[in-house]
């Protein structure tokens, strides 16, 4: 389909109407980097160091610090691929770790579930790998139970196997990506 080759080949994607009567090209915005909230309060700004707050507490429900998570965003050009996000995830460990993990090339020291007394939680990212498609967008699914993904859904949605929660009792929370 030619839709699937501009929203796969370039950086740009099409929005239609009318039955593609009207072509519109946007330019496509990925993430680039991300930042850590912590606060003794729900006070989430929308907006912090060039950074998208997404307003999920990461610690909901589980007592400890608000944690939040921000994304920048820039056009995506075959020029600045090297600075897209193109893979994410989260890591659990027992112990405190002081140094970024082998294998991913960017995380965030803070510990994501900060005063919950559950597992320590780290963000990792790597950034303009050759052969993956940019990220465009992540969000947060909660669960009642323990070990239920909600997810989301969609062939672009990729579910993080990592619940944020992990060691605390009470509801999960999970991150999901959307990938061009």
């Amino acid at each position: 389909m030619i839709i699937e080759y501009f929203l796969y080949k370039t950086p740009f994607y099409i929005l239609s109407f009318f039955n593609f009567s009207q072509l519109f090209l946007t330019s496509m915005t990925c993430i680039t980097d991300f930042t850590v909230y912590v606060s003794d309060k729900a006070d989430c700004p929308a907006h912090l160091q060039g950074c998208e707050m997404h307003l999920q507490d990461l610690n909901e429900g589980h007592g400890g610090k608000y944690i939040y998570i921000g994304r920048k965003r820039e056009d995506h050009t075959s020029e600045n691929h090297e600075r897209a996000v193109t893979s994410l995830s989260f890591l659990a460990d027992v112990n405190k770790n002081t140094q970024k993990p082998p294998g991913w090339g960017f995380w965030n020291p803070q510990d994501l579930s900060e005063g919950a007394r559950g597992k320590f939680i780290y963000m990792v990212w790597n950034k303009g790998e050759d052969i993956t498609k940019p990220i465009i967008e992540i969000d947060f699914s909660t669960a009642e139970s323990k070990g239920q993904h909600p997810g989301k859904r969609g062939a672009s949605w990729i579910n993080i196997n990592q619940d944020l929660t992990d060691g605390t009792d009470g509801k999960s929370i999970w991150c999901s990506y959307l990938r061009v």
